[in-house]
């Protein structure tokens, strides 16, 4: 007999809780934790960008990838392209591509492709050695499945494989003999709390994997696991327009650790005919620091635009705001 799907996302939310107790047991006895592979945690995607980078309950196909792979259970096929410049030219290139393909009565597939530059630096600080300049870039490659189970349930699961890369030309240069290299698993969950999809929940457990390994085992980083819950609306008001749609969401993100507290994503959208969106939000302890957001959005049909600006405290300190675009085409 098939379970029903209240039973299945309960069954779901207590291994995330068992979890997420796990790991806190386990690193209470080792102190504090130095996280390795940041750039899995690099936001992504403008419109959940534009929202203060809510998504983990009502981001849409490829734009909600990587913050819940339940997400693209009941999207369309399509293909995207994200943009991304960090605060001062943290890093110098951010750029992520990813392909949906859905699957009758199964769910949906994708695929996706991050690479990240993240500039020069000098190798050796040993003043009579020879000039020498290294460049390091990142990538992470990613597989993902999405499954709906009923009406209202879904669930998803993401496979990464995270590799640092650095590559060194001059002089000697003091650098690991192979690049980093590191699996890890995202789990989603989406479910509509009514019928017509007005309220949804959604969690997902982000960067479930291996420790990354730079050096030697004993030095080696944990990598930026987050626990993320997320609650959406999306109600209708009969004193607006029938061409005229709001939505909001609020997130809340832990990390498995305990350490640096919780940090919490607000957002709101309103769109017109579906051709024309403006957003706004609030990011409090976020990867690129607090503050809020905005950003605007522009379809066709099956061309979607989106661009987004974060006002954060750290790209004020730096002098440049994160900037993000993000091109979607459904087909």
């Amino acid at each position: 007999m098939r379970p029903r799907p209240s039973r299945t996302l309960r069954a779901l939310v207590v291994g995330w809780v068992l979890l997420l107790a796990s790991r806190r047991a386990a690193w209470a006895q080792t102190g504090a934790v130095v996280e390795g592979a940041i750039e899995l945690i690099a936001p992504i995607g403008a419109r959940s960008l534009g929202m203060g980078q809510a998504a983990v309950a009502s981001g849409f196909g490829s734009d909600g990838l990587w913050w819940n792979p339940a997400l693209i259970a009941r999207g369309p096929r399509e293909v995207a392209l994200h943009i991304a410049r960090s605060p001062a030219n943290v890093t110098e290139s951010d750029a992520s591509a990813a392909v949906v393909f859905p699957i009758h009565r199964l769910g949906a597939v994708a695929f996706s492709f991050r690479y990240l530059n993240l500039g020069s630096f000098e190798p050796t600080l040993d003043p009579n050695s020879p000039e020498a300049t290294a460049v390091n870039t990142s990538a992470v490659f990613a597989a993902s499945f999405g499954a709906p189970f009923g009406d209202r349930l879904s669930a998803g699961i993401t496979v990464k494989l995270f590799r640092s890369m650095t590559s060194c030309t001059g002089g000697n240069c003091d650098l690991p003999s192979n690049d980093p290299t590191t699996g890890a698993l995202d789990l989603g969950a989406q479910y509509f709390l009514t019928k017509d999809s007005a309220f949804t929940l959604g969690a997902a457990a982000q960067n479930i994997g291996l420790r990354l390994q730079v050096n030697d085992a004993p030095q080696a980083d944990q990598i930026p696991s987050r626990i993320q819950v997320g609650i959406a609306a999306a109600p209708k008001f009969s004193q607006l327009p029938k061409e005229a749609r709001v939505r909001g969401e609020f997130d809340i993100v832990a990390r498995p650790s305990g350490v640096g507290g919780l940090g919490y994503r607000m957002g709101g959208e309103a769109s017109w005919q579906g051709r024309y969106q403006g957003r706004v939000g609030y990011v409090v302890h976020g990867p690129t620091g607090s503050g809020p957001t905005f950003g605007a959005g522009f379809s066709t049909g099956k061309l979607q635009i989106d661009f987004a600006q974060m006002l954060s405290d750290f790209g004020s300190q730096a002098g440049s705001q994160p900037t993000y675009l993000s091109l979607r085409y459904i087909f």
